[in-house]
């Protein structure tokens, strides 16, 4: 589908800009700022650049908080996988999440979090389980005991709100406490914004053919990765990816680039919050997806999350 024309500045001048007006408190030019990088993103079809302009127009539209200044993030960022990678199979988890919810100003249940880093031009992406025992995981593959008990300890911990701070105790022994700014749906928190996450309504949502992918670019070079899926309504799928990565000197001269591409197929299903891909090999992917935006007149999921990518509809 052909992108509407745009002639202006970059989507990352806007969010700049919508920055700024959030922080100073005028939420309906934040929000205007914020659609003008949307749609600078869309006339470049930079996902990660309209998924964050997105997000941050809806919490001001919402009543979020000022922004706070980029330059307070100090926490690293959690690796971010470009693509599905094949895994043992694995029995389906009994138990499943309670969906995303701000009660009292304490979250509860699953949320799917975006993160905007300027320095490496990168939005990453999570999703975060906020139990209701006051447990908390960062991109579960499952909702078992056992598999929330075999994440990593840097993904895995407590959480408590005091006021307006939420504070998590990872089970590596880090701690990381920052405001929380609450709303019915959403909150922001150290530096994150947070947006309530809901299952599937049926299987069908997810036929049609999708893409996402993830990029980083820092002043020593790039990388960038690429993954489609088409669901068919007959349980069978087909995917591709591609990635690319280079390096450049300081002065801008490309010092090296290589690449990669390949294609996968065979049967999916879905099961509350969990998609498994099963290829032509036996090997399975599986891990927690739910839809991330639909269309407000149909009601078709446009946008969906899984396995660290978020897809768009094609």
């Amino acid at each position: 589908m052909a992108q509407p024309a745009y002639n202006g500045p970059a989507g990352a001048v806007h969010m700049q800009e919508g920055q700024r007006l959030q922080a100073a408190g005028n939420r309906a030019g934040a929000a205007a700022a914020y659609q003008k990088a949307y749609e600078a993103y869309t006339s470049v079809d930079d996902s990660d650049g309209m998924i964050a302009a997105l997000a941050r127009k809806k919490t001001v539209e919402n009543g979020g908080a000022p922004a706070a200044p980029a330059a307070k993030a100090t926490a690293t960022p959690h690796p971010a996988a470009a693509a599905p990678r094949p895994a043992a199979p694995a029995a389906a988890d009994p138990t499943q999440p309670v969906p995303g919810a701000v009660n009292g100003g304490r979250p509860v249940g699953l949320f799917f979090m975006t993160k905007y880093w300027m320095a490496t031009h990168s939005l990453e992406k999570s999703t975060y389980y906020f139990a209701p025992n006051g447990q908390v995981y960062v991109n579960p593959t499952g909702f078992s005991a056992a598999s929330l008990a075999a994440l990593p300890a840097g993904s895995r911990g407590s959480y408590a709100v005091a006021g307006n701070k939420l504070t998590v105790r990872w089970a590596n022994g880090q701690t990381e406490s920052s405001e929380v700014e609450p709303q019915t749906d959403t909150f922001g928190w150290d530096m994150g914004i947070f947006l309530a996450g809901r299952p599937f309504k049926s299987p069908g949502q997810l036929a049609g053919s999708f893409e996402g992918g993830n990029s980083i670019s820092t002043s020593s070079g790039s990388a960038a990765a690429v993954s489609s899926l088409t669901f068919r309504p007959d349980g069978t799928y087909s995917g591709g990816s591609a990635s690319s990565f280079g390096g450049r000197t300081d002065a801008g001269a490309k010092t090296y680039s290589a690449g990669s591409s390949g294609s996968s197929g065979g049967r999916w299903s879905l099961s509350g919050w969990l998609l498994t891909l099963t290829d032509a090999q036996g090997r399975t992917t599986r891990g927690v997806a739910f839809p991330v935006e639909k269309n407000d007149k149909t009601g078709q999921v446009t946008r969906f999350y899984f396995d660290n990518v978020a897809y768009k509809r094609l």
